[in-house]
């Protein structure tokens, strides 16, 4: 009898092994959280700026992410960065209302973390008088 139990209970276990393997197994690709950021490529000193990001995960729009911030700073100047909260608008959308008060170029990365990715893509405004050549970075986006 303890030796039927004893092989009940070895099958029972690794049956169980097998399925939550199997049912993990379905070949399909995640989906990635994708943030679109748009916004003007020029606009002049104190002008109200609005910078959109617009997030999903695969078909769907984003409207609780964990964390979203914009990081905005002068050109060669990160060091001086300053990270803003976002109004969130519409499904996914998340928008920075700011203004510069000097000329130059100026870089806008969005730090987006939701379904347990982390997405920060970066453009760039110039303001005022400033040559569009001078730019130091390119746009980038990077996947966390």
């Amino acid at each position: 009898m303890r030796k039927t139990m004893g092989i009940i209970l070895m099958i029972a276990l690794l049956s169980a092994c097998g399925n939550s393997a199997a049912s993990n197994d379905k070949g399909e690709v995640p989906e990635l959280l994708e943030v679109k950021l748009t916004g003007p490529e020029q606009v002049e000193k104190n002008e109200s700026v609005i910078v959109k990001a617009a997030v999903t995960y695969g078909d769907t729009a984003v409207d609780d992410a964990d964390d979203v911030q914009f990081e905005v700073w002068k050109d060669g100047d990160k060091g001086n960065s300053k990270m803003i909260q976002p109004k969130k608008e519409d499904k996914g959308v998340y928008e920075l209302h700011t203004a510069f008060k000097q000329d130059g170029l100026y870089m806008i990365q969005v730090h987006v973390t939701a379904k347990q990715q982390h997405n920060m893509p970066k453009t760039n405004i110039h303001v005022g008088e400033v040559k569009k050549e001078s730019s130091s970075t390119e746009e980038e986006t990077s996947h966390h």
